[in-house]
């Protein structure tokens, strides 16, 4: 198992421009920025001074820092723990092993150092997976507890299939996995890859193992479905999930880094709206590449719904986000649906809840 690890940084680049574009957008996401080498000789006194620290540290070089060289590079790369190199200049691709274009947003930084410290040898087919894939990967997360995340993310899964697109749901909340009981399926965690369970719907469970090779599996899934839906569970404490390595933030990570969008499904409730605030601020502050949407759930009929409403709106619409949704209490539909370990539409296709859903299918297929 992945253990906890919060990023520590040490930068070698001379140009002062990017040197303080990759120090200040990593530390305002919470990475430790220890040490900004301004020249060779200044690099390597820190690191025989901190040999402890260094050997924790991501060491982030360009090939203008004076004295720097392949040979050199490849003798610090002894003394931290991962060495990533940047560049906007092509000739030095010639001189340096695999150096990167100097991103110009702070996402796409973001973005490659997180998935350059999940899966140092996977990076590039990570940044191949969003450019070249079929399918368009929607993750819902849950602003809390019993928001009806699973319940949303399962039947999203079957609307989409029964407008004819070719649909994969991920169990990824390691927590609770729970989709494969609610439609009483078996050994789903055991397989490899999915397994079809109706036309057009296949489903899969991310295991501790399955883990390891997330981005494996999510480019034989993009590449194959027309849509996956990912159920993350929840996304309490995403910052601190997006900057460890253990097995249980790896889909978490890669859904906000290559997915095209992150639903974030809370609840109207006094606790449920608390726990909504905590996550929009800490997205406020974390630079993901998956557009954000919101959705409330379980909103109450009448006056106090429409209370429920404008508290919702007032605290999602500051993040711009893709989509701002609401779904109806619909306490009959989902307690038959949970009875008859079904999803809504074979139970009841004309209940409110379901037709919701189906529009909302509608407008993410198109």
């Amino acid at each position: 198992m992945f253990n906890q690890e919060l990023p520590v940084v040490i930068t070698a680049v001379a140009d002062a421009h990017s040197e303080g574009f990759i120090s200040s957008t990593l530390f305002a996401e919470g990475w430790s920025v220890v040490f900004r080498a301004i020249d060779l000789e200044n690099l390597e006194l820190f690191l025989a001074n901190n040999v402890e620290l260094a050997s924790t540290a991501l060491l982030i070089y360009a090939p203008d820092l004076d004295g720097i060289s392949r040979e050199v590079v490849t003798a610090l790369s002894k003394k931290v723990k991962q060495v990533i190199g940047f560049s906007n200049t092509t000739t030095a691709s010639d001189a340096f092993a695999e150096l990167h274009p100097i991103p110009t947003t702070a996402t796409e930084l973001v973005s490659i150092v997180r998935g350059f410290l999940r899966t140092p040898m996977l990076r590039q087919v990570s940044a191949d997976i969003r450019q070249n894939r079929r399918a368009r990967v929607i993750a819902l997360g849950s602003a809390g507890s019993d928001t009806g995340c699973t319940t949303i993310a399962l039947n999203l899964a079957m609307e989409l299939s029964l407008l004819e697109k070719s649909t994969l749901i991920i169990d990824a909340n390691f927590r609770a996995p729970s989709i494969a009981t609610l439609i009483s399926i078996r050994n789903v965690v055991g397989e490899s890859g999915w397994r079809i369970i109706a036309p057009n719907l296949s489903i899969a469970e991310i295991s501790q193992s399955q883990a390891a090779s997330i981005d494996e599996l999510m480019q034989n899934a993009t590449h194959n479905f027309d849509f996956v839906v990912i159920d993350l569970g929840s996304i309490s404490g995403l910052s601190n999930r997006l900057t460890d390595r253990r097995w249980t933030s790896t889909v978490t990570t890669w859904s906000c880094d290559q997915g095209d969008e992150l639903m974030v499904i809370a609840r109207p409730d006094l606790l449920g709206i608390h726990r909504l605030e905590q996550v929009t601020q800490l997205l406020e502050k974390t630079s993901i590449r998956a557009e954000l949407s919101f959705l409330l759930n379980k909103r109450s009929p009448g006056k106090r719904g429409e209370v429920e409403e404008s508290k919702f709106l007032e605290i999602t619409t500051k993040l711009r986000p893709l989509a701002v949704r609401v779904l109806g209490r619909d306490p009959r539909a989902t307690t038959m649906a949970l009875d008859q370990k079904a999803t809504l539409i074979e139970v009841n296709p004309r209940s409110g809840l379901r037709k919701s859903i189906a529009k909302i299918a509608g407008e993410i297929a198109g």
